[in-house]
């Protein structure tokens, strides 16, 4: 089968022939004819603006079923939803919203996150442990003075891809070989918290000859330990965990397991590249090898460089919390994703060819959960982290963006407590500590020690299934921000 060097798009009257074998010579091209025909798809649509691609991620409950939950049903009934700060729905141009599958991803449940709110007693979405996305296809009134030769409606495709943020730690790793990955963790889980989570654990990897050969039972064993090792870690509030794969059970069944060796600092890397192969050098090197080849770099590849814009979410409230070690814990975390992430602004012609992420929107989540008087200053704190973990270099190329919005508002405001139904169905009244518009001092840190945030039951919500409004905070904004350009 021949495939024609040139592809003819037409776009209000308009014929543009694009050379494919110019794409030929750009990064990431696919030989195969279905993997062309797509990517002349996308590019179509990047030619006329109809398309755009979101990666919504966060670590474990922070909120991203709900918040991708919420983002659609407020689009797709945009009439009756409270957005006057996202001007098509003020407007009432949007005149249909459809839900369309993504290829090669698990359709989002949608359907599902909205029975789940609307069951009874309501319950959350649940969470995130896999890729899924969908399609938001837009149908919208053109505000144009050409509307009624060139139509009066036009579609707009919101590409939506949901992904464990745990998952982004692992990113950083293709830049690690075994050795400095190793190395780096020695340093990691000597910290006193860490080390204590360990137990044994952590001698145990440190006193390993790497020359050593270990039988399979062995080796399994210790896999296993440092598997729960890492979930405890996650209990226990702390972020920076890799591989993040071994968290999910939906994904650590599908590569061999490893563990870092903690005693290599003052060994030759010459000699343990001449180690056996039946070493345990040897073999958990393979195995990271094959974790990154075979897991990584294909999330890398055909799932993360896609995304034009994210949405991060965080959940700062919670991170308060869990005190000054946990805090400083994440933001180290989110140090390395800001990194990972294939920036710049891109201009017409790379935008076409090579798509990078152009805005990353830092939401942190759950503000419900603090007095309307303290709204800003969780918005400042946030901005405050991601001041101090975001390089300027990144910021020089992209624009960084921070946001609190809630996507199911649970609580009523009392102007000095808030009031909500406790997750064990009991009404019961909230207090909480004064928010610091900045990362707090040593001193400011003790007033959080005895504080952790309610978990709390959804609202419930009349007619919701058929269009019944979800109560939010700033999802309008959030709108306006992410998609509010893509309308002309």
């Amino acid at each position: 089968m021949s495939i024609s060097p040139f592809k003819l798009i037409t776009y209000k009257g308009i014929s543009v022939a694009f050379d494919l074998k110019f794409k030929d010579i750009t990064d990431g091209v696919s030989d195969s004819v279905s993997s062309i025909a797509n990517e002349t798809t996308i590019l179509a649509n990047r030619v006329v603006d109809n398309h755009i691609c979101i990666g919504v991620t966060g670590f474990s409950g922070s909120g991203k079923s709900t918040f991708i939950t919420s983002l659609i049903h407020q689009l797709r009934y945009s009439n009756e939803a409270t957005l006057g700060g996202f001007l098509p729905a003020r407007d009432q141009k949007i005149v249909n919203v459809e839900l369309l599958p993504l290829n090669g991803l698990e359709l989002f449940d949608y359907q599902h996150g909205i029975e789940s709110l609307a069951s009874s007693p309501p319950k959350w979405p649940r969470p995130t442990s896999t890729l899924s996305g969908c399609i938001v296809e837009i149908t919208y009134k053109r505000d144009s003075l050409f509307s009624g030769i060139i139509g009066k409606t036009t579609k707009l495709k919101i590409e939506i891809r949901d992904y464990p943020g745990e998952w982004l730690l692992d990113i950083p790793l293709l830049e690690q070989d075994y050795l400095s990955w190793c190395r780096e963790s020695a340093d990691i889980l000597n910290q006193p918290q860490r080390k204590a989570l360990m137990g044994s654990l952590f001698s145990d990897l440190q006193s390993i000859s790497p020359f050593d050969k270990l039988s399979d039972h062995d080796l399994d064993n210790l896999c296993q330990r440092y598997s729960d090792f890492l979930k405890v870690s996650k209990l226990h509030g702390l972020t920076l965990i890799q591989p993040g794969h071994m968290l999910l059970p939906s994904s650590s069944d599908s590569f061999d397991q490893f563990f870092p060796l903690l005693g290599l600092q003052h060994y030759d890397k010459k000699a343990l590249e001449d180690a056996d192969h039946e070493s345990v050098y040897k073999v958990m090197k393979s195995r990271y090898i094959t974790y990154l080849n075979d897991i990584v770099k294909p999330f890398h590849h055909d799932f993360f460089k896609s995304i034009d814009r994210q949405v991060i979410l965080i959940d700062s409230l919670k991170a308060l919390s869990g005190g000054k070690d946990n805090f400083e814990d994440m933001m180290i975390a989110f140090s390395r994703i800001i990194d990972s992430y294939r920036v710049g602004s891109s201009n017409f012609v790379s935008k076409l060819f090579s798509p990078k992420v152009e805005r990353i929107i830092f939401l942190s989540s759950k503000p419900d959960r603090v007095l309307m008087n303290q709204h800003e200053n969780l918005r400042y704190l946030t901005n405050n982290i991601i001041n101090r973990v975001c390089r300027q270099s990144i910021r020089n190329t992209i624009q960084i963006e921070t946001e609190i919005a809630c996507s199911v508002r649970c609580t009523e405001d009392n102007n000095s407590y808030l009031t909500a139904v406790l997750s064990n169905g009991q009404k019961g009244q909230l207090a909480h500590p004064e928010i610091p518009e900045k990362i707090p001092t040593d001193e400011q840190w003790a007033q959080f020690e005895n504080w952790k945030p309610h978990e709390l039951q959804p609202p419930i919500i009349s007619n919701l299934q058929h269009g019944g409004r979800l109560p939010s905070i700033r999802m309008d904004k959030v709108l306006k921000d992410l998609i509010g350009d893509k309308f002309s």
